[in-house]
């Protein structure tokens, strides 16, 4: 009892999603098979019928559930209930459409067992029935004529079958013995079904010759004997001939388990035979399906097969792909098949059906490869179509339509599973420029195309085609350099196809720019790969560790060398062991020291961020050497850090994390640059303007000046600090900034930095040549990440000197004493050397002796 309660539950709960999933995916075998076995373990057989009708009118149904069915139906009746012609008709439909699915021998031996049952029944108001049902009282006869028909060309298994059509007509002469003409009838049909046998290759030609010798002595004379012998015996000659071919060719079908493999070599090898029959090929082919009806391949064959075959009529061709949709709906090729036959035989209109209710099923909508397939049948009949129309403007427009439709359909679909091939859009493309001549609409199709399948490789190079056919050469460069920029699944063809391009089209500046261009992106396209490899764990390093840097420098060591007086091809493996050793003694003091070029500035932290969750984020101890957090004036975290790493995979690893989401914000991760600043750049204080004055329109003024490097704002915003190259050209900026209106505000410039008590003019060259003396000995100063601090110069005047222009000798002892000077830049003042200081009086002294 609980089970029967445990049953209703599940059958009620299933019964209760079973609409959305037939909905959804009404040709899921599954869920018909979960259907009819809850109504089984009820008991319902009513329900089941309708089950199993549901199935079979969208699915091919197996043989084993072909076999359930009609044994739950015969056993709902007794064996006197077969008397009703209602219930006879439907088990005798379902026998029908049970040996029509397959040509099964087995199912047409229990349709054969069936009929005999009802012929051979102790009741006559059974045979009477079943006389109705099937036209007339010899159904038994026509029953085994169609099965020996159907499975002649089983190589093996058909004898069974013919045997017993071979004794149901001589039963058939031994009942007409009384009426000639019947009897004769008799003969003559197994005569022929004799000579057809002996012409069908078989494993028991020998029995089945010896059995038509027998006939033909009992029931011809013996004058016919010999010229019927003779004529028997020039066929089973041929058969026999054809039997030793097929031998071997039955074997490989059955060690191959019945895989299409062994089916497929044993159709190529008859389909070259000159004299084969081509029901036998297509019995092949039936064979083949009982047992691979799920390999759409199969089917595919079988269907061109069939259309080439019988190419003015196609509809042998056309129940064959009816048949191939319900053993297969998830394959578009044989959808295509079924559409294009529907065109061929029943017009436009119906074939649109087809592809609605392909679409309307969501048969395809697992593949957009699959989907291609009926959707360039579609618009190979709308061409069709359109070229045996004579109103061109309306068809050109539907065309166009069907086209975009398809691309759209497509489109909604996973572009993981696109055809790599690009058939469908190689099929719209190709209509409408050279059949609707639209470069219009084809270049916004291959837009839409290229932009959704970016990273396909072949796309953009058709579309560059196409710009080169239909547009331009510079059009068409501009889609390889956008291509060469995206991720692409082959990278390596599209570099290919760009530099043919420009060596056939482009002068050599164009070819050095693809080429340099070229270069940059591989270079990228490492990178991502080696990033890539360091996240899935497949690089070939593990970890990062200290020392690398070294241990290449060790190794390089053994690189063979080329000396002009001896050459030895020996390398010197002591020193580079003793290399190495010495790395190796150093890792321990060395592994904890950053690489200085490995450093990361890491922004828009959340501020309740810590030292140690950032680490952690990087890699952990083994990646990050040091952090440094930065803070605000009064020391709370201001969300950004310096990260330093301990080696460049690190580093690498850490910039993949740019944008990594952080508590409802992105972080930004940048390597972290050094700003150095040289101290002959000068900044020039403005005040007086508008707090909502932007930084840009003081840098447009100042930039008239000349030498502009960049601005800088204090965090009130009313005072901005322009740093100009050199001391001219920070006074220039001043003399513009000053007094100049902006946003309705006068600005005051002034130069901090410029000396007290003296004009412009004068103080230039001292403050240049004290700017010379500093950066000779400190070259460049390094200054924090945040803010950037400006060194300032020393403010000490230059004193002003008047004297007369000096001669020639005056300044070749003044240039002496200048390459004098220290250049190693050991001394640190700014003032300079006393040994070299001349005074006033000195100068005097020079000039009175000169003159």
């Amino acid at each position: 009892m609980s089970e029967e309660l445990e049953a209703l539950n599940s059958l009620e709960e299933f019964m209760g999603e079973l609409p959305e999933k037939l909905d959804k995916t009404p040709y899921d075998y599954n869920t018909y098979i979960r259907w009819i076995e809850l109504l089984r373990r009820v008991g319902d057989i009513e329900s089941m019928r309708v089950a199993r009708t549901a199935m079979s009118s969208r699915l091919a149904v197996p043989e084993d559930v072909w076999t359930e069915w009609i044994h739950d139906e015969r056993s709902r009746e007794p064996e006197d209930g077969l008397d009703d012609v209602a219930k006879l008709t439907k088990l005798k439909d379902l026998f029908s459409d049970a040996v029509n699915e397959y040509a099964s021998s087995s199912m047409w031996q229990k349709y054969i067992d069936f009929v005999k049952e009802l012929d051979d029944s102790g009741h006559n108001s059974v045979r009477v029935a079943a006389g109705e049902v099937f036209g007339h009282s010899g159904f038994v006869l026509e029953t085994l004529e169609q099965a020996a028909s159907a499975t002649k060309a089983h190589y093996r298994d058909s004898q069974a079958i013919w045997l017993q059509y071979k004794n149901q007509l001589e039963r058939c002469i031994g009942k007409a013995s009384e009426n000639e003409s019947d009897r004769n009838g008799f003969v003559d049909k197994l005569q022929t079904a004799f000579l057809e046998r002996l012409e069908q290759p078989h494993t028991e030609i020998e029995d089945t010759f010896n059995m038509y010798s027998e006939f033909v002595t009992k029931n011809f004379a013996d004058s016919e004997y010999e010229s019927r012998m003779v004529y028997a015996t020039k066929i089973v000659g041929s058969t026999r001939t054809k039997c030793s071919k097929r031998e071997w060719l039955e074997d490989n079908v059955s060690a191959s388990g019945g895989s299409w493999y062994g089916f497929s070599l044993y159709i190529d090898k008859l389909s070259r035979e000159k004299q084969t029959d081509i029901q036998e090929i297509f019995c092949l082919f039936e064979r083949a399906l009982v047992q691979n009806y799920c390999y759409p391949e199969v089917w595919d064959e079988y269907i061109t097969f069939v259309a080439f075959s019988s190419s003015n009529d196609s509809s042998d061709a056309l129940r064959v792909a009816s048949r191939a949709i319900r053993n297969c709906p998830w394959s578009g090729k044989l959808w295509a098949h079924l559409l294009s036959l529907t065109y061929a035989c029943h017009g436009y209109q119906y074939a649109v059906d087809i592809y609605n209710s392909a679409v309307s099923t969501h048969a395809l909508e697992h593949s957009m490869l699959e989907y291609s397939y009926i959707a360039i049948a579609l618009i190979s009949t709308e061409r069709q179509e359109y070229q045996a129309s004579k109103t061109e403007t309306a068809d050109a427009e539907q065309l166009l339509n069907v086209c975009n439709g398809c691309i759209d359909t497509a489109y909604k679909l996973d572009t993981s599973t696109a055809d790599p091939l690009l058939r469908l859009e190689r099929c719209c493309t190709f209509i409408v420029t050279t059949l609707l001549c639209d470069e219009t609409a084809t270049r916004k199709l291959w837009t839409r195309i290229c932009k959704a399948r970016s990273n396909c490789t072949e796309a953009w190079i058709l579309s560059a085609e196409f710009e080169h056919i239909h547009g331009s050469i510079p059009n068409a460069r501009g889609v390889y350099h956008h291509a060469a920029q995206r991720k692409l699944d082959n990278p390596e063809r599209l570099f290919d196809v760009w530099l043919t391009f420009e060596h056939v089209f482009g002068d050599q500046s164009a070819i050095n720019k693809a080429e340099h261009f070229i270069n940059t992106q591989r270079h990228l396209i490492l990178r991502r790969t080696e990033r890539e490899a360091i996240n899935n764990g497949t690089a070939p390093y593990a970890a990062p560790w200290a020392g690398d840097t070294e241990i290449l420098a060790a190794a390089g060591s053994l690189k063979r060398t080329h000396s002009s007086a001896t050459y030895d091809p020996t390398p010197n493996l002591e020193a580079a062991q003793d290399t190495t050793d010495t790395v190796s003694s150093r890792n321990s003091k060395e592994a904890s020291s950053a690489n200085p070029a490995a450093a990361v500035f890491v922004s828009n932290l959340p501020t309740s961020y810590k030292e140690t969750q950032l680490i952690e984020l990087l890699g952990g101890a083994r990646c990050v050497d040091k952090v440094e957090l930065l803070r605000d004036q009064d020391g709370s975290f201001r969300g950004q850090a310096k990260v330093d790493l301990k080696s460049t995979n690190a580093l690498v690893a850490a910039l993949d994390k740019n944008g990594f989401r952080l508590e409802n914000q992105h972080i930004s991760i940048h390597i972290f640059k050094k700003h150095y600043q040289s101290t002959r750049q000068v900044s020039v204080m403005v005040k007086g303007f508008s707090p909502e004055t932007g930084n840009k329109k003081i840098e447009n003024v100042a930039k008239a000046a000349g030498g502009f490097v960049r601005i800088r704002r204090n965090q009130q915003g009313d005072v901005a600090h322009v740093v100009m190259r050199s001391m001219g050209d920070a006074v220039r900026a001043a003399s513009a900034l000053n007094g100049c209106i902006v946003d309705g505000h006068t600005l005051e410039a002034d130069i901090p930095d410029l000396p007290e008590e003296s004009d412009v003019s004068s103080t230039k060259p001292a403050k240049v040549a004290t700017q010379k003396q500093q950066g000779t000995a400190q070259n460049r100063t390094t200054t924090s990440l945040i803010p950037r601090k400006m060194a300032v110069p020393s403010r000490r005047p230059a004193k002003r000197v008047k004297i007369a222009k000096p001669n020639a000798d005056i300044l070749e002892s003044t240039r002496k004493d200048i390459a004098n000077e220290p250049k190693d830049g050991s001394h640190t003042s700014t003032e300079p050397s006393t040994s070299n200081k001349k005074s006033n009086d000195e100068f005097r002294q020079m000039f009175l002796k000169h003159n």
